[in-house]
């Protein structure tokens, strides 16, 4: 195990250079990562600052900035929430609030959590009492489930093990028609506001993604922004071609919102292993979040396009279809665990 190096000026700035990565997932959710094993992944490729963002809970959290802590990785509390707005789903990355804050300004946030698990929690409970009604056994449930609480995404992935569906896709379309659900969200309104309130800084994820997640367009966001003060966009992401992060990019800077980075990794190689962005690219957000970038030199480009040597690229045009998304990495047909989407 190789320790991160540390920047010259101290453990609290980065190189312009240094690789960050804010959005990455563990076995809480929906991902394989275990926080030993990304922590190792992340010290051995010399990562500098990384954020375990889990879909609806903070559980692998303390462990992630515990083992950090010991190799050299600053792992910023996080995690992704599943919103609704204007009778959509949106997940908004929320970072800066630890899991075990007891002040009262927590508490709100804490309760958003709470929430989401309990109706995730009956959701599956409901779900695994269908299935297995219905002759489909599911004896690796248990395995499965672990020291976990059951959420909705282990009894899909009790179904595709015990044979009973061949994807997840399957298996949610299975739970359906058997009168079963596995979606939970929050209003947007009432995350971000108890999310500011423990001193959290809001993002929306993925604006980008062309899939199921769908696409955040500038009158969504000035839609959003007229009715709550949203923090960020993700505007560099794992997907995203140039022209995509100059997007995104443009429209955070037009709009005065911080920048993030993230790959949204869930396992080794799935859909991709964590990716290592210049701090520079989200030194807006990283500053908030305590930390103090060296910029480029005053003149030199911060991000642009050719710099990031592992971003889509788009299909030659007698090839690419009319879906902007099309060269990007595909999505699972279903989302993350207890969500509508991924």
């Amino acid at each position: 195990m190789i320790a991160a190096s540390a920047s010259p000026a101290g453990p609290g700035s980065l190189a312009a250079t240094d690789p960050v990565d804010l959005h990455l997932h563990t076995h809480a959710s929906d991902g394989a990562w275990t926080p030993d094993g990304l922590i190792d992944y992340l010290a051995e490729r010399r990562f500098r600052v990384a954020s375990v963002c889990d879909h609806d809970t903070q559980r692998s959290v303390a462990e992630a900035i515990r083992l950090g802590k010991e190799r050299g990785v600053h792992i910023v509390p996080g995690v992704e929430v599943t919103t609704r707005w204007a009778n959509r789903q949106w997940h908004l990355l929320v970072y800066g609030i630890h899991p075990e804050r007891t002040d009262e300004a927590a508490l709100p946030f804490q309760a958003v959590l709470a929430d989401l698990d309990t109706t995730l929690s009956n959701l599956a409970a409901d779900a695994r009492g269908r299935v297995e009604d219905s002759s489909r056994p599911l004896p690796s449930l248990p395995d499965i489930v672990g020291e976990r609480p059951m959420w909705p995404f282990q009894v899909l992935s009790a179904l595709i093990k015990d044979g009973h569906a061949k994807g997840l896709k399957e298996a949610a379309e299975l739970v359906t028609e058997l009168g079963g659900g596995f979606s939970a969200d929050e209003p947007l309104e009432h995350v971000v506001e108890a999310a500011h309130r423990a001193g959290g800084i809001c993002v929306i994820a993925h604006p980008g993604r062309g899939d199921t997640v769908g696409e955040v367009t500038e009158s969504d966001l000035a839609a959003i922004l007229a009715e709550m003060p949203i923090d960020g966009l993700e505007a560099h992401y794992r997907s995203y071609t140039d022209e995509q992060t100059a997007r995104y990019r443009d429209l955070a800077e037009r709009h005065g919102l911080l920048i993030s980075c993230g790959s949204d990794s869930h396992a080794p190689k799935t859909p991709v292993d964590p990716r290592p962005w210049r701090a520079a690219w989200c030194a807006g957000l990283l500053a908030r979040l305590g930390f103090v970038v060296e910029m480029p030199p005053i003149g030199a480009a911060i991000w642009a396009p050719g710099m990031d040597p592992d971003a889509v690229v788009p299909a030659p045009p007698d090839t690419v279809s009319d879906d902007p998304a099309a060269a990007a990495p595909k999505e699972p047909a279903i989302p993350a665990m207890g969500t509508g989407k991924r």
